[in-house]
């Protein structure tokens, strides 16, 4: 599949994404449509359509300052211009018939122009980020807040956990490398692995198939390993979701702790239960009238609550462009209630860990900052911020004990 068919299959994707409907619906819809479109041809779509929405607001600023409707189609051309030029010259596209309508002499103007047009435009949208949230990002990221931004306009690198129940870092190591799949050992973590190459071969590997690796984002790994998270303990996920942080600390503490699973939403458990049987993790799953049952009884509770997800922006560009003032408000209101809840389920010298993909002070520290005040039992232990410099998604966490 050429290049200029993905484009053309990008700009029909993102025209159905602008039209209100969801992302991934509209890419599983296009390629259901197109069956001729090969693995290999489906993820390069994928990552195009993923990078388009990370740059979004440099893409359309050529064109916006021009008085043009943002479409999947300008923002297309503006992203072969800018970072694909190398692979094509203008005429080659100005009567494409994939990339129809042709190209208007405005259009062929603004593109001929492209570069210059884009070192004039302000902060936010030269670093992609909602004008809304600028000022909270400045505040909360202070001296990182450029290179942050810059690190959230490239892909997401990816990472694997090693399932220490059934192999061992090594050892996977060594077999991923022999079905094509390149990895090198995270100096930050001794069960973490950072892909190098072959990622398109992960999930059809026997070591995905079998549960001996899962995907998972090293920050997101990093949250599990804080000391408080130990063997012979009572461990609580509250915010389990399909089981990711929970089958990461069956993982490492060898399945020698009593782990427990809740989420609200009971239509994850069907995707939580097979993941834990592939893991052969030892994994208590809790229903709402179950969890009643739990009151003052862990030593742990650790409550990856929802959140405006502003730490996976690399990895998950639509959502900065679908979050505004209202959800962000809604996300710290629902915080709160969930670390209230969580201590419930606590024994006297119990530890809430309370993380966050989320690097908005106002998702993170003021949150703990406002339980602390209305709780005088509670004292925080230890807080910090795993940046996307030093890993891949960013995570706040918070370590709080009721004394």
């Amino acid at each position: 599949m050429q290049e200029i068919s993905r484009a053309a299959a990008a700009i029909n994707i993102l025209d159905h994404y602008f039209s209100g409907y969801p992302l991934e619906k509209a890419l599983k819809q296009w390629f259901k449509k197109n069956r001729f479109a090969g693995s290999s041809d489906r993820k390069n779509i994928r990552d195009l359509v993923f990078d388009i929405l990370r740059k979004r607001l440099i893409l359309y600023y050529p064109f916006q300052i021009n008085e043009y409707a943002e479409s999947g189609r300008i923002l297309v051309l503006s992203y072969l211009f800018l970072y694909k030029k190398s692979f094509f010259s203008l005429e080659d596209i100005k009567e494409n018939k994939y990339l129809s309508p042709y190209i208007n002499n405005d259009e062929f103007i603004i593109l001929n122009n492209i570069n210059g047009l884009v070192k004039k435009a302000p902060k936010n949208i030269s670093l992609n980020y909602p004008k809304f949230l600028e000022k909270k990002l400045s505040q909360s990221l202070g001296k990182n807040f450029r290179t942050i931004m810059e690190f959230f306009l490239e892909r997401a690198p990816v990472y694997l956990r090693i399932n220490q129940n059934k192999i061992n870092t090594n050892e996977a190591k060594i077999k991923l490398e022999n079905q094509g799949i390149l990895c090198e050992i995270c100096p930050s973590s001794n069960y973490a692995l950072k892909v190098i190459s072959g990622e398109k071969f992960i999930q059809h590997s026997s070591l995905y198939q079998l549960g001996e690796v899962e995907l998972q984002d090293l920050s997101s790994q990093l949250t599990t390993e804080l000391a408080q998270i130990s063997s012979e303990k009572k461990i609580l996920d509250i915010c389990a979701g399909s089981g990711g942080k929970a089958l990461a600390i069956a993982s490492r503490l060898r399945n020698r702790a009593d782990i427990f699973a809740y989420d609200l939403n009971h239509l994850k458990y069907k995707n939580l239960i097979y993941r834990i049987k592939k893991a052969g993790a030892k994994i208590t799953v809790l229903d709402t009238k179950e969890l009643t049952k739990y009151r003052n009884f862990f030593d742990v509770v650790f409550v990856d609550a929802p959140c405006s997800g502003t730490g996976t922006w690399r990895r998950d560009p639509k959502i900065k462009w679908e979050l505004n003032d209202q959800k962000l408000s809604s996300f710290t209101k629902n915080q709160y209630e969930i670390i209230k809840q969580s201590c419930t389920y606590l024994k006297n010298g119990g530890f809430v860990i309370y993380v966050v993909c989320s690097l908005l002070e106002d998702e993170g520290d003021l949150v703990i900052r406002k339980f602390l005040l209305h709780h005088k039992n509670f004292s925080k232990i230890k807080s910090g911020i795993f940046h996307p410099i030093n890993a891949s998604d960013g995570f706040y966490f918070s370590v709080i004990k009721i004394n």
